[in-house]
Parts: structure tokens; C-alpha cells; sequence
């Protein structure tokens, strides 16, 4: 696996913040609310609207609802019916950095409790700091390495 671009990073963490950005402008509406919302300022009822994208009315009762969950094409056939464009954007809940510590460190944590056991069935203590640099090893091993290895358990 290639090693990632910092360009490629520095996009991630864009998209990140504009999808945050979004996220709170938005106030947390769901999608169904914004059709009704749009719809109703274009003053365009249900019917005519599913007619124009060429689906059921019910579809757009159940959409805006949020009784069910609808595909992207169906509300990609809504929005474009309301003049709107769909954006799906990925929103990371933390930075990649942070993401790759914490699996290093769960990776890290399983293979000494996993030499911790084997040193207890050999009635051996291990000494705790020993461990915790044992692990701190482990994760920077880990963080170093290509990617395969912090992400197969």
C-alpha cells in the first residue's frame, strides 16, 4: 500500500472541515426535512414534484417523513427535480493521525495482554513499566509500517 500524499491529507482535512462547516449550518436537519423545506418554499406540492421526478408520490410523503430510508438515486432524482445539487461528503470524526494511534494502540495493547498471558503461564510478573514501554514500542513499530499491519487483527 503507497504511503498517502500530504496533498491527499491536506484534501481529507478540508473536506472534513467544510463537511463540519455544513453539519452545523445545516443545524442537524434531516434530508427529509430539507426536501419538505425546499418544497415547500418552491411551492410545489408532493404530487408534482414526485411526477416531475418521475417517482411515486408516496416515495416523497415516505422521504420527507423519514419513514424509510430512500436510495441516492431516488433523492438524486428529488434534489435535481428542486434545482438542488446532492452532496455526500465524508465527515471524520477525528484526524487521520489520531485514527492511526488509536488502532496502533489497540493493536499494540492485544499483543502484549496476548505476552503478558504466556508470561503468567510461565509464572513470570511482568514489571508494569515495562509493559507500557513494551506497548509505546509497539505502536510506534506500528505507525511506521505500511498500513497492512495496524489494520488486520
Amino acid at each position: 500500500m503507497k504511503k498517502p500524499s500530504r496533498s491527499e491529507r491536506l484534501l481529507l482535512e478540508e473536506i472534513t472541515t467544510s463537511a463540519k462547516i455544513l453539519h452545523k449550518a445545516t443545524r442537524s436537519l434531516k434530508i427529509g426535512e430539507f426536501i419538505r423545506l425546499i418544497r415547500n418554499q418552491l411551492k410545489i406540492s408532493q404530487k408534482a414534484l414526485a411526477k416531475r421526478a418521475g417517482i411515486p408520490q408516496s416515495t416523497v410523503s415516505r422521504a420527507e417523513k423519514g419513514e424509510t430510508t430512500q436510495t441516492l438515486s431516488v433523492l438524486s432524482k428529488i434534489f435535481n427535480t428542486l434545482s438542488c445539487d446532492l452532496v455526500v461528503a465524508p465527515m471524520l470524526k477525528e484526524p487521520i493521525d489520531i485514527i492511526r494511534r488509536k488502532q496502533a494502540q489497540r493493536i499494540a495493547e492485544m499483543h502484549i495482554k496476548y505476552l503478558k498471558g504466556t508470561m503468567n503461564l510461565e509464572q513470570q510478573k511482568p514489571d508494569k513499566k515495562l509493559l507500557e514501554e513494551l506497548i509505546k514500542q509497539e505502536v510506534d513499530e506500528l505507525l511506521q509500517c505500511s498500513g497492512t499491519r495496524l489494520w488486520e487483527d
